[in-house]
């Protein structure tokens, strides 16, 4: 036994009758009231903190699937797949020649979005784009049987420079007609 349970023991009835001092009940009255009342005070700014992270979380899902649903991501693993073992400066010029012609066509559809023909005028483009895009599509086949082969490199090479000049050609026509209006 250790000194405590002995003095405990030893000095049961000074335990056993006493009152607790004066004012103690109303001071452990108040410890509750300050407890409680903290404790209401951080329950709404958590729920607001809970509620904050779901609205975050909500905006990064949808700007995901927005991008994902606003890039072409099949046509660019075709072409990142058919340039593995290509030479590092090949690879970044068709990748910069993409990057541009995506630029290019996010300009055509805003321009074509204040055109009286615009639908007409993208829907033309695109045919042409899509033939330019077959025919990426054939080249990129072509690198896949022989990576190796620099005609076929200079040719997929001139594809995306094509495109990304018929869309150039096309923003320009467009931007023509409207300052001769």
């Amino acid at each position: 036994m250790n000194n405590l349970d002995k003095f405990i023991r030893n000095h049961a009835e000074m335990f056993d009758d006493q009152e607790p001092a004066e004012g103690h009940f109303d001071r452990f009255e108040q410890r509750l009231e300050r407890q409680h009342a903290s404790v209401t005070r951080t329950a709404p700014i958590r729920m607001w903190m809970k509620i904050a992270a779901g609205i975050i979380i909500l905006i990064t899902a949808g700007l995901a699937i927005s991008d994902l649903a606003t890039h072409d991501f099949s046509k660019r693993t075709n072409l990142q797949e058919a340039t593995l073992g290509l030479p590092d400066e090949l690879i970044e010029v068709l990748d910069i020649y993409q990057r541009r012609s995506d630029q290019k066509m996010t300009e055509l559809n805003q321009l074509a979005l204040n055109c009286p023909n615009g639908s007409q005028l993208i829907q033309t483009t695109q045919n042409e784009v899509d033939q330019l895009n077959k025919n990426m599509d054939n080249l990129v086949s072509a690198l896949k049987e022989n990576p190796s082969d620099n005609r076929v490199q200079n040719a997929l090479i001139q594809n995306c420079k094509a495109k990304e000049s018929l869309l150039s050609d096309v923003i320009l026509q467009e931007k023509m007609k409207k300052c001769n209006e």
